[in-house]
């Protein structure tokens, strides 16, 4: 399927289970500039950027980890379509109510890393939030929430499962060796014309490595940039623009050590003409240290 069959339109949300609600409040709210929503049904913290009800949910809990992921699906017969597909390569899915995560229909399946993602239809839409720390706004709406990183205990079935199974499209890849021997090899996939929703990589600690967010406008990124290091975010890699999606923009950890990145710029996707590529380093610029800012490839 090509962009506007796929049953998938993009991500939807994210639930988390952390152990220090206070300092993700603070982060998602004073250093990011999103809006906190009403508790949801079962009792998560929910956060706002967009129309949507909530884009983030928040448990109290160990974990300290991603705990379930949401796909919006175009509608409850795009959701039986995919459902069925699912039937036949033997993913089981099962009923969940709508109403803690602000839809109609919810559905649970698990991916191969044991991961549960959510399949919803009929998301609940609000007026936006005012966003004064983001004036400019995120970029989401058709490119859905943004993008996330995850763990594959195995990369080509994690790929099938994503690509054959759920219909995303292969971006690109990045192929390359890090400093400390490490060897990077990460599959990017898209739903939508976002570069990629979802990349996958093997032998990481938590489900997932990082989301990022998208800025509609430089000015935002680097003001969300300059919050982090006033607000003792600890950043994790500065500023610089990757290769294959050429996003301009920084990393830092959320208080689970989970990696969250605000970028902006990134290249859409035209399935008429995109072909992928192969790429052999991470970045083409920046993303060091701020503590040694030693370049991270191995040359």
């Amino acid at each position: 399927m090509t962009l506007g069959e796929r049953e998938i339109l993009g991500l939807a949300y994210l639930s988390f289970e952390v152990s220090d609600l206070a300092a993700w409040d603070r982060l998602l709210v004073e250093t990011i500039g999103l809006e906190r929503g009403k508790d949801a049904p079962d009792g998560a913290l929910t956060y706002r950027l967009d129309e949507n009800a909530a884009r983030f949910f928040l448990k109290e809990g160990r974990a300290d980890d991603l705990v379930a992921l949401g796909f919006e699906v175009a509608s409850d017969e795009a959701l039986s379509r995919l459902l069925a597909r699912l039937e036949l390569a033997n993913v089981r899915s099962k009923v969940l109510p709508g109403a803690p995560r602000f839809a109609e229909t919810r559905m649970e399946i698990l991916e191969p890393g044991g991961l549960p993602i959510e399949l919803i239809a009929g998301a609940d839409r609000l007026d936006p939030p005012k966003l004064p720390l983001v004036p400019g706004g995120f970029k989401t709406g058709d490119f859905g929430l943004g993008h996330i990183a995850l763990r594959a205990r195995s990369l080509e079935e994690s790929r099938r499962f994503f690509e054959e199974l759920l219909d995303f499209g292969l971006s690109d890849r990045i192929e390359c060796e890090l400093l400390g021997g490490y060897h990077v090899d990460i599959a990017f996939l898209h739903a939508n014309r976002r570069h990629h929703t979802v990349a996958l990589g093997e032998g990481l600690p938590k489900a997932i490595v990082h989301f990022m967010l998208e800025t509609r406008t430089l000015e935002d990124l680097g003001r969300i940039y300059d919050r982090a290091f006033d607000h003792g975010v600890r950043v994790t890699k500065t500023l610089g623009q990757h290769p294959n999606d050429r996003m301009l923009g920084f990393y830092a950890l959320t208080p689970s050590g989970i990696q969250f990145e605000i970028g902006h710029g990134g290249v859409e996707i035209d399935e008429r003409r995109w072909e992928p590529s192969l790429y052999h380093e991470v970045s083409i610029f920046g993303h060091r240290s701020p503590r040694s800012y030693r370049d991270v490839h191995s040359r």
